[in-house]
């Protein structure tokens, strides 16, 4: 099989369980808040929050072990490979154990934020479940570079899409009977740790020659990955910040139920981000590839090409959401959540601009120049929580969201490409021109289905909002596909779609 059939694969597969995810998450989420309340959901809202800056005690680690192993594989030094893994394990065990201390004092620390006993009682046991669970997904954490080195994202995907109707169901039963948040994290631990085990195996599979042994670790190992790491450890620390930081903006100045109407905005941009960014996010690799053969010049090309892909799935993404998002809201989650489409539309406006010159970041990995990344992610947050801290004051939740919006537009839209085209040698101009034709051949159809949608459609019922982005949807990529790729890149694209009448389209 071919790398490009495997990466279509793994993008079908990766795809598929980002749509179940959203399809679970879209019933689930209108039945938690029914379930639990404003109140209640918008506290686990806030300790997911917390929990996820747990992830920042990675260090960027991850990022390190998969480059790594995946220049092991490319020398097909198993030994080397095995080294980089045992290291990473016995750096990620220091990791959970420290964790699991920090969440035992987080979890004594929450009880200052509430008044009854039952109240201190519960969210201290949620923080301290939720805390030990993700410190137990660390050490799997030493195999990242395995299934990505060896291109299993179709299995990974499965094993995911597996957990999330386990989890969905035993969410819905259990929450059903009164059990309330307590049975949701416990639902949360299980489903992780078969997922972990989950993982274990498909690792094995992929790698036979894994060995688990403490003499296999060394510090040379453990030096080459920490320098590495030092700048991925300040994109994740940027990462966090700039996804969790709304949600303690929004309790502390507003309430815990505003966290819950503005998190109705934020779930729909994750997301619409969530599935752009499996179906194309895949590339490091491949770029790894291009710089270690010092071929810049098909480096260059393919960067133009995926962001040209990128652009055209964000536009129509993006704009199907703005057109449909308000009657979709409505419909969803009920009149009374109709403030959550303005955070929508302005937090979509700065993430789809940065899925469309995500593959920048790719290569910046690639060519080990992250730092790049790291330093504009660093502006990016200190901006992002002044303006948030500011305009939650005078605007309320559309203040939050702007403060956003902001930072991450001008910041990915004009400095990135500035020097992220420098450090790998390629003209800005062609970065910039690349962008023009898919602009102009999906704007066009989209304006027009956004003025008919407001003057005179009536779209309110979940079949006519499907009909109707679907209509949309298929116009939209043909006229992209037409007109936004260059004569070549479409014949790559052919090369890629299994049917006659498909490849016409194209």
């Amino acid at each position: 099989m071919s790398t490009a059939t495997t990466l279509l694969k793994g993008s079908i597969t990766r795809v598929s369980q980002t749509f179940i995810s959203i399809l679970v998450a879209f019933f689930m989420m209108p039945f938690l808040i029914h379930e639990l309340g404003d109140h209640w959901y918008g506290i686990w809202t806030v300790v997911g929050s917390l929990a996820a800056a747990y992830h920042l005690f990675d260090m960027g680690m991850a990022s390190a072990v998969t480059r790594y192993v995946s220049s092991a594989f490319g020398k097909k030094d198993n030994q080397e490979a095995n080294s980089i893994i045992n290291t990473a394990l016995v750096i990620y065990v220091v990791i959970a154990l420290i964790i699991i201390l920090v969440s035992i004092a987080a979890s004594y620390s929450s009880r200052l934020f509430f008044e009854t006993g039952s109240d201190k009682d519960l969210v201290q046991t949620l923080v301290l479940i939720i805390g030990t669970s993700i410190a137990l997904e660390f050490p799997f954490n030493a195999l990242a570079g395995v299934a990505n080195a060896k291109l299993r994202f179709h299995q990974v995907a499965l094993t995911r899409i597996a957990m999330t109707l386990l989890g969905a169901g035993l969410t819905w039963w259990y929450i059903s009977q009164g059990h309330g948040l307590l049975a949701l994290a416990i639902i949360t631990f299980v489903t992780a740790r078969i997922s972990n085990v989950l993982y274990l195996i498909i690792c094995k599979s992929a790698f036979p020659g894994l060995k688990f042994s403490r003499k296999s670790a060394s510090w040379e190992s453990g030096r080459e990955l920490f320098q590495y790491s030092a700048w991925s450890f300040v994109i994740a620390i940027a990462y966090q910040l700039r996804n969790n930081v709304d949600n303690f903006v929004v309790a502390g100045f507003l309430s815990a139920a505003s966290v819950t109407h503005y998190a109705v905005g934020l779930r729909l941009v994750d997301y619409i981000a969530q599935f752009l960014g499996q179906a194309t996010n895949m590339f490091v690799p491949i770029f790894t590839g291009y710089h270690a053969q010092g071929n810049n010049q098909e480096l260059h090309s393919k960067l133009l090409f995926i962001t040209r892909i990128n652009l055209v799935l964000a536009l129509i993404a993006g704009g199907g959401l703005v057109i449909f998002g308000q009657a979709f809201i409505s419909r969803w989650m009920g009149p009374d959540y109709s403030d959550a489409y303005w955070v929508m539309v302005i937090l979509l406006v700065g993430r789809m601009i940065g899925f469309a010159n995500h593959p920048l970041n790719s290569a910046m990995y690639a060519t080990n120049k992250h730092s790049i990344v790291a330093k504009i992610d660093i502006v990016e947050v200190i901006f992002n929580l002044m303006l948030s801290l500011i305009l939650v004051q005078y605007l309320g939740l559309i203040g939050v969201a702007l403060g956003t919006m902001i930072p991450l537009l001008l910041l990915r839209l004009f400095v990135l490409p500035l020097f992220a085209c420098r450090a790998i040698e390629m003209p800005v101009k062609d970065y910039y021109l690349c962008m023009a034709r898919p602009l102009i051949a999906i704007c066009v159809p989209l304006v027009i289905t956004f003025i008919w949608v407001r003057s005179s459609a009536q779209v309110t019922s979940y079949p006519e909002i499907i009909v109707s982005s679907i209509v949309m949807s298929f116009i939209c990529a043909a006229a992209g596909m037409k007109l936004a790729f260059s004569p070549s890149e479409r014949t790559e694209l052919r090369k890629l779609i299994p049917g006659k009448k498909l490849k016409y389209l194209i």
